[in-house]
């Protein structure tokens, strides 16, 4: 399968057409290590309300990560690749 190579700008218009279904990016955490997360947008459950801090001004999305059951941000400026509708992109 061939990856799609976008830009960083594109990563969140990606994230938003998902419209709640199940995607999966690779991204470098805060430590410097490589994680996968397999994560969903727009769940409900669990919320206890409150900001958390996640706003397009510092770049952070709150997602449902799908194998822990928790909520997490993912910083869209450390995503390295992207698997999303049935497509594998490269972020460059």
């Amino acid at each position: 399968m061939q990856k799609l190579k976008v830009s960083r700008l594109k990563v969140l218009d990606i994230l938003y057409n998902t419209k709640g279904k199940v995607f999966s990016c690779n991204f470098i955490k805060k430590d410097g290590t490589s994680r996968k997360m397999v994560a969903r947008l727009g769940v409900k459950k669990n919320l206890k309300g409150g900001r958390n801090g996640a706003g397009l001004h510092n770049g952070l999305v709150t997602v449902y990560d799908m194998v822990k059951g928790a909520y997490r941000m993912v910083n869209l400026e450390t995503i390295t690749s992207l698997r999303a509708n049935g497509r594998t992109y490269e972020v460059i």
